[in-house]
């Protein structure tokens, strides 16, 4: 049982550093549910471990600066302490004496005792370094890029053939901050005015979007996790631009629907609420164990005539349906503010591979779209590869298909040249979303 807030932090952060399978959010909660720290200890934790994780190659620059030795060949363990101190040094209200002191300490709590000196000695350079200068000594534009905005050269090497370097800056400073929460109410289990009501209960400042009247943005969401009106289904956490994406289906009662990539459940549970809870889902995904987070989203929220199929939607049957949601595997370039570690996961050659995926999946999936019916392509990627990329090299190959441009007034601001949801983040305060609809003509 870990005793410190830098305890817990240091515990996930290293875990993550040894296996790269699992996702920091998956660490994180684990170790929240087996700590006995209190609410605020818990919130100090999670700053500096999404912290650390965003700000990872600036951290790294700092501390390369200062390492006598190859960095990269430290234990991961060292790894995590330099960084946790970097971080609350250059970024934290943590003072600096105490930085340094704390992260000392904790090097001799987690049996790293032989590091202790090397931390304090690189620590205290770290304190009076600038990662101006570093910069400066970059002669490369990229790697001067990646620096100052904690992102892989990789994929800065791809936004600059489409962005301005402010707008680049721009995406980045969105995406090293926390992510705003959102919330959407349930309509089929509680009305709004309870539901305001119960916010206000909590102390929770809201707003409620424009776009869609069962998002609110509100200014924390903790709290309100632990709640029972949340086990009783009244809300999910969920961005505005996924329930934007969800609300393109337009689903009607009684109308056939398959969400045929859809664990872990979002936006399948928001379709079937703006059914009324009368449309006719499969919720289907190629993971069994993904599967499990819809059934549990199904009956939190007490959704009714919602089936959950195994199956894999590259290259198995599906159900007829009148309309099909694809919300297919991406490089998830668009979602890199609320998963923090994904940007250190992906690699370029990603997107190329998961472009053949997406295209499968479609070429599968409009065998199963009945005549007039609906196809609404979708993913949380900015890569052009993998949306407009991906239609372009597929659309002639499906029979009857037709490009159905987004009319709605209300998306009008989000919606590109071509008549195509694509929220860019630092633009528009939310996620980026691609989202194409595609009719089967008679």
């Amino acid at each position: 049982m870990v005793k410190t807030p830098r305890e817990l932090a240091y515990g996930t952060l290293l875990a993550a550093e040894q296996d790269n399978s699992r996702s920091i959010d998956d660490l994180l909660s684990a170790a929240l549910r087996k700590s006995s720290l209190s609410p605020q200890d818990k919130r100090w934790s999670m700053e500096l471990i999404y912290g650390v994780t965003r700000m990872r190659l600036q951290l790294d620059a700092l501390i390369q600066a200062t390492y006598k030795g190859r960095y990269r060949k430290a234990q991961h363990a060292i790894k995590v302490l330099l960084r946790m101190g970097a971080f609350q040094l250059k970024y934290m209200q943590t003072a600096d004496h105490a930085a340094i002191h704390e992260t000392v300490s904790l090097s001799k709590q987690v049996k790293q005792n032989r590091a202790s000196g090397l931390v304090n000695a690189i620590l205290r350079k770290i304190q009076n370094l600038d990662l101006d200068q570093i910069v400066a000594t970059k002669s490369d534009r990229i790697e001067r890029l990646a620096i100052q905005g904690s992102h892989p050269e990789w994929l800065l090497s791809r936004w600059v053939t489409r962005y301005s370097t402010d707008d680049i800056i721009a995406l980045c400073d969105h995406n090293n901050k926390s992510p705003k929460v959102w919330i959407r109410r349930n309509a089929l289990r509680v009305e709004q005015p309870e539901f305001e009501n119960f916010l206000q209960e909590e102390h929770v400042s809201f707003k409620q979007s424009d776009l869609l009247n069962s998002f609110y943005e509100i200014d924390s969401g903790a709290s309100l996790l632990t709640s029972v009106e949340f086990s009783k289904g009244w809300f999910s956490f969920q961005d505005i631009a996924a329930g934007v994406v969800a609300s393109l289906i337009n689903p009607q009662a009684g109308e056939t629907i398959v969400d045929a990539c859809a664990a872990p459940g979002g936006k399948m549970a928001f379709i079937s609420e703006l059914s009324g809870g009368a449309g006719l889902i499969t919720a289907c995904d190629a993971s069994n164990l993904r599967l499990d987070k819809v059934r549990q989203n199904i009956e939190r929220l007490q959704l009714e005539h919602v089936k959950v199929l195994e199956v894999d939607a590259t290259c198995e049957v599906l159900p007829t349906a009148e309309k099909i949601l694809l919300d297919v595997p991406c490089s998830g370039t668009g979602v890199l503010g609320r998963r923090p570690d994904a940007r250190w996961k992906r690699q370029d050659s990603d997107i190329a591979a998961l472009a053949e995926i997406q295209t499968e999946i479609i070429k599968n999936s409009w065998n199963y779209l009945q005549p007039g019916g609906l196809l609404v392509y979708a993913t949380c990627t900015l890569e052009p590869e993998e949306n407009w990329g991906v239609i372009d090299s597929i659309i002639g190959q499906l029979n009857n298909a037709e490009i159905e441009t987004i009319k709605d007034e209300k998306l009008k601001p989000y919606i590109d040249e071509r008549g195509a949801l694509a929220t860019l983040p630092w633009r528009h305060s939310m996620d980026g979303m691609f989202a194409v609809k595609i009719r089967k003509t008679l």
